[in-house]
């Protein structure tokens, strides 16, 4: 049987709630150890980190962000020497995204603040709700066309 109109509304509370507590604690910690990385800083450079070498057309689909608007982000990153790009040599109008030694740095101290994060809000699920929650996540994530790794 499908969710009722109230379930579904009750769904949907329950991912923007989570999701705003992700935003509201990654807020929190940039001001007591500012790095200068914003959400998407961070979701790019999660990426990048995962998918090296990329480009921006692939990292735009990934992320199913406007190319205009990863373009941005990229700039960012590169400005900042966190992302470096590197010319294709078979193609010398294609360039390959990759992380440079400081962004390595601030890919890592993303992916453990990302873990420390999703492990302190499902302490109250037990392991085999852990489980099951993770695997209906990515369930809906793939039907979205999402293929996370």
């Amino acid at each position: 049987m499908a969710l009722s109109s109230k379930e579904c509304i009750q769904v949907n509370q329950a991912l923007f709630t989570l999701a705003h507590a992700y935003e509201s604690r990654r807020a929190e910690s940039e001001r007591q150890h500012p790095t200068g990385l914003n959400l998407s800083d961070r979701a790019v450079l999660m990426v990048v980190g995962q998918s090296e070498p990329v480009n921006s057309r692939q990292l735009a689909t990934i992320m199913d962000i406007n190319p205009g608007t990863i373009s941005v982000y990229v700039q960012r990153l590169v400005k900042r020497k966190l992302v470096q790009r590197e010319q294709d040599q078979d193609d010398r109008r294609n360039w390959w995204l990759r992380l440079t030694k400081a962004g390595q740095a601030a890919y890592q101290e993303t992916i453990d603040g990302t873990i420390l994060y999703t492990r302190d809000l499902l302490f109250v699920l037990d392991e085999q709700e852990q489980q099951t929650l993770r695997q209906l996540l990515l369930k809906v994530s793939h039907s979205q066309g999402f293929d996370w790794q």
